[in-house]
């Protein structure tokens, strides 16, 4: 890197550490970063050649589509079999009117909470229909689905070179990030533990009008799936926070310079993996228990 480009690298990263720091918000729909990874980005921002653009520590969320495109043709010609592939393949999702119905990036609980249903609780304010049509597999390429969500970190990295982006990609790597590349001067540092099951679609007549495909038990398996990967996720964060600072010769302070939200936050995750953890040993010895000797 000559030192004109590591000029060019280090006002890039001043401008993005301003907008980080500003109290203004940002263009994401939170408005800024997710405190729970915040002290892993401050980490990260230590190091003179890397500098954090984009992130999410992790969620849980129920999606639904937007309107999916429609092919005159199609429309046209219901038989012609490579139009209906043509169409199929123009998925709805983000954008069109897809909406956010229920996101957190806490720890999700496997238990309901104050006694409601997880169909009220993720599912927001949408009227939950009785009816039940008759299955058509051409009416599933017009049809907004309802999607449950659990979508591990995603982290997008800044490198001033080639050589660093190659250690920061072994780092993550080696840390259970083993969907993260390198592409152009952007390292993403992304996992697979992801959770994506449709639950319902929207009625075609009202959109806010839900046609479950699966019931409230279900809803709840998916919630404890959930908290599952959340855990590992956690985990991972942890592990690569503690990787890059051995690597990278950064200051381990950093992570102990937790706000009070972060504590907050790091406390509650710390105490539903217990909760889950004695709900799990309970199922096991009542099980022990049923068993005839």
């Amino acid at each position: 890197m000559t030192p004109a480009d590591h000029q060019v690298f280090l006002q890039k990263k001043r401008h993005i550490l301003e907008d980080l720091n500003s109290p203004l918000p940002d263009l994401s729909p939170k408005g800024g970063p997710d405190v729970q990874i915040l002290p892993l980005l401050k980490l990260i921002n230590q190091h003179e050649l890397l500098v954090t653009t984009s992130s999410c520590a992790g969620r849980v969320a129920v999606y639904a589509e937007g309107v999916r495109l429609k092919n005159s043709k199609h429309e046209k010609d219901q038989e012609d079999e490579n139009e209906l592939e043509t169409s199929a393949v123009m998925v709805g999702g983000k954008g069109g009117g897809g909406r956010w119905l229920y996101v957190t990036h806490d720890a999700p609980t496997a238990e309901r909470v104050e006694g409601r249903s997880w169909t009220d609780i993720l599912l927001g304010d949408l009227r939950i229909s009785s009816s039940a049509d008759g299955f058509n597999a051409r009416d599933t390429l017009h049809r907004r689905y309802v999607h449950f969500k659990y979508e591990p970190m995603i982290l997008h990295v800044l490198c001033a070179d080639y050589a660093i982006a190659m250690k920061l990609l072994g780092v993550a790597l080696a840390a259970g990030f083993r969907e993260s590349g390198y592409n152009g001067n952007i390292l993403a540092i992304r996992c697979s533990l992801r959770i994506d099951s449709p639950i319902g679609f929207l009625s075609p007549d009202d959109e806010n009008c839900i046609i479950p495909l699966v019931g409230d038990s279900y809803l709840a398996h998916l919630m404890a799936m959930a908290l599952e990967r959340y855990t590992e996720n956690r985990r991972r964060i942890d592990r690569l926070h503690e990787s890059i600072m051995r690597s990278l010769g950064l200051d381990s302070e950093i992570k102990n310079a937790e706000t009070k939200e972060e504590r907050r936050i790091r406390k509650k995750a710390e105490g539903l993996t217990r909760q889950q953890q004695l709900l799990e040993q309970r199922n096991g010895e009542s099980e022990a228990g049923g068993v005839d000797s």
